[in-house]
C-alpha cells in the first residue's frame, strides 16, 4: 500500500469530531495545511542542502557548480518523485481528507 492510500484509510477510521479552537473552521484548516506544509518543506530542505553538501565533498564540485546541474528525469525516479508528490499532498492536505466534521459548538 502506499503511502498516500495509507493515511487516506487512516484517516477514514478515524472516530468521532474533529476537535477546533478557532471560531472559523475554515481558517483552521488552513492554518493546519498551512502548518503541515512548511514542516514537509523545512525537512525537505534541510535534507536536501545536507545530501547536496555530501555530494559536494565527494564528487569536488562547489555547491553553485552541483546545483547548476541539469537534471533529466528518467521514467522509474519520475515515478517515484510522484509517489512521494502524491504522498505529501495527502499529508498535508489530510485535514480535508479526513471525513470528522468537528465541533458544532463554540470553542471556549
Amino acid at each position: 500500500m502506499k503511502t498516500a492510500d495509507a493515511i487516506v484509510t487512516l484517516t477514514q477510521l478515524g472516530r468521532g469530531e474533529r476537535p477546533w479552537s478557532l471560531q472559523n473552521r475554515e481558517t483552521e484548516e488552513v492554518l493546519n495545511i498551512s502548518l503541515a506544509l512548511l514542516m514537509e518543506v523545512t525537512v525537505a530542505y534541510d535534507r536536501i542542502d545536507r545530501l547536496e553538501r555530501l555530494l559536494a565533498e565527494r564528487t569536488g564540485l562547489t555547491l553553485d557548480a552541483l546545483r547548476a546541474t541539469d537534471y533529466a528525469p528518467q521514467s522509474e525516479a519520475a515515478r517515484e518523485r510522484q509517489e512521494c508528490t502524491d504522498a505529501l499532498l495527502a499529508r498535508v492536505l489530510r485535514i480535508r481528507l479526513d471525513p470528522r466534521t468537528g465541533n458544532t459548538s463554540q470553542p471556549a
